[in-house]
């Protein structure tokens, strides 16, 4: 939709911006860096208006939110849904309040020596703030060998444990929709094996 002089949205006659930006990935033992960008971000973005077109996606990742917050069923293999199954009997209400939120920070944050760190790829949703540390702690431990200490230092309140169990689901719903058309690859084909001991610590936590 185009936009008068001042006025902001998220694309102009369905075309974005983007700026070429330096800088480099973060590193085992730099989680604590992507945290701090995650915060920082999350606050800067924290009132603005939930975005119309997400009514609209249809896609795997969509489906793993709305799997996680809307209590749709599950699609999947057997393996998928079972450990999914377990996850859905921990669910309980959440308190913190909604805004919008970065959907995968963790390989998301460029580093620079000597300036901010910056927020790249954006897929936004609208779930409660600490909703985003929890996919990045979770995938952590999951998808890049941190120790499972992350998941208590990540920690963003009350409902932390909660948001632990929903970004596990989040990413499980994908996972269920890649296996039943043949699209596992890379390290989806194991995802539920490398995800079963995050599990085991969460419910257990």
């Amino acid at each position: 939709m185009p936009h008068g002089p001042g006025e902001t949205g998220w694309s102009s006659d369905g075309w974005g911006a983007q700026l070429l930006i330096w800088g480099r990935d973060t590193e085992p033992g730099e989680f604590e860096k992507i945290k701090e960008a995650s915060d920082a971000f999350h606050a800067c973005i924290r009132d603005l208006p939930r975005p119309g077109f997400m009514d609209d996606r249809d896609d795997p990742w969509a489906f793993g939110d709305r799997l996680a917050w809307e209590g749709i069923e599950p699609e999947g293999d057997d393996a998928t849904l079972a450990v999914i199954k377990q996850l859905r009997k921990h669910l309980a209400p959440v308190s913190e309040r909604p805004q919008v939120i970065h959907g995968d920070i963790l390989p998301n944050v460029m580093l620079v020596d000597g300036h901010v760190p910056t927020v790249i790829d954006w897929p936004p949703y609208f779930r409660p703030a600490g909703m985003a540390n929890a996919i990045a702690a979770t995938d952590a431990v999951t998808f890049r060998a941190a120790p499972p200490s992350v998941l208590d230092e990540w920690s963003s309140g009350e409902d932390w444990h909660q948001l632990l169990v929903r970004a596990l689901l989040y990413r499980l719903g994908p996972t269920g929709i890649f296996a039943i058309r043949n699209r596992l690859t890379g390290p989806l084909v194991t995802h539920v094996e490398r995800v079963a001991p995050v599990i085991d610590a969460i419910i257990s936590g």
